[in-house]
């Protein structure tokens, strides 16, 4: 996908990435993980597909590129054979796509481009009607509310959630657009809620749990809200045939707290940019028992009284904050 940030160099999106391998390494006691095919955006860097066969050795990936000159890069940049790179955008692969009974996949639509939210979610309603029970699906979209058009610094605040409701309702349909959603959802802080709200109704309309229908439903197992630059959320659930799996999986990933099976409960991830240093000094002091406070007057030049939220994700997540190094070819 062209013109992507630089996200292997952005903490708080490779913690989200780190989050989603300790998932699947809680789900592989129940599934064969090592027998899936992955399909994602590997770009040309592919940081997701490294992590996934270093980690837990799958070895069928598919990654789709849909700009003729990205494509050509990212199969110049292949870090495995085992990777194949479709050149061909996600809607025309997934609306040709059949998937073997039988077979397992994990799938990350991760979409950047909050103007194509409406054909995103097809995308999303498009593979959750192909896939198969025990199937994993992840999908990252924009959750910046300034995407949505208006000035913030010209318009009055709440005229301003006004254009960006409005645009909102264009972007989804109808069908999709939770009635209770107000121009006050549209703010920073509430806009990651919406999203994951809209997620859930594409999720029960294409999946209906009903024996006479198709006995499929999702499991949500983690969301997360974090911003390196712009604002994103991310949703990864598994399809189930059977709630009595519910109890074992829960059981299996009860050591990963960051799996809230919930649709309404993201973690926040929202850690700075830190030194070797910084993070040396800080990482001495964890794990502890109540050190907030002890972060927070120590390190004043990172953490603040005001936003003790950062300090909170520190906490929480300081074993995934990501290592670079130079090196030398």
């Amino acid at each position: 996908m062209a013109n992507q940030p630089f996200y292997h160099l952005r903490p708080n999106k490779s913690i989200d990435r780190s989050l989603f391998i300790q998932t699947l390494i809680g789900l592989s006691q129940l599934f064969p993980i090592i027998d899936y095919q992955y399909t994602g955006f590997g770009s040309y860097l592919f940081d997701d597909f490294k992590l996934l066969h270093d980690t837990l050795n799958i070895s069928k990936m598919i990654s789709l590129e849909k700009d003729p000159i990205e494509y050509e890069r990212a199969k110049f940049n292949l870090p495995y054979n085992c990777i194949e790179v479709k050149n061909i955008d996600s809607t025309e692969y997934l609306s040709e796509l059949f998937i073997e009974d039988n077979t397992h996949n994990i799938f990350w639509l991760d979409y950047v481009t909050p103007a194509e939210l409406g054909m995103q979610l097809a995308d999303y309603a498009t593979l959750l009607n192909i896939l198969n029970p025990g199937d994993i699906v992840r999908i990252t979209l924009n959750a910046n509310p300034g995407s949505l058009g208006g000035k913030a610094d010209n318009t009055n605040p709440d005229d301003l959630q006004k254009i960006r409701l409005e645009a909102l309702q264009k972007r989804v349909p109808d069908m999709y657009f939770p009635v209770s959603i107000t121009p006050q959802n549209m703010t920073t802080a509430n806009y990651p809620l919406v999203l994951l709200k809209i997620l859930k109704n594409v999720t029960m309309q294409s999946l209906i749990d009903e024996p006479l229908y198709s006995p499929n439903f999702m499991l949500p197992l983690f969301s997360s809200i974090y911003a390196d630059g712009q604002q994103m959320v991310t949703f990864t659930g598994i399809i189930l045939d059977s709630h009595k799996q519910e109890n074992e999986i829960q059981n299996m990933l009860k050591g990963y707290p960051h799996n809230t099976f919930s649709w309404d409960n993201p973690c926040h991830i929202e850690i700075p940019a830190l030194s070797v240093r910084e993070i040396s000094e800080l990482n001495k002091l964890l794990p502890a028992n109540e050190v907030r406070q002890q972060l927070i007057t120590k390190f004043p030049f990172i953490f603040s009284e005001k936003a003790t939220q950062v300090v909170d994700s520190y906490i929480s997540f300081y074993k995934f904050y990501p290592n670079y190094h130079q090196v030398s070819f």
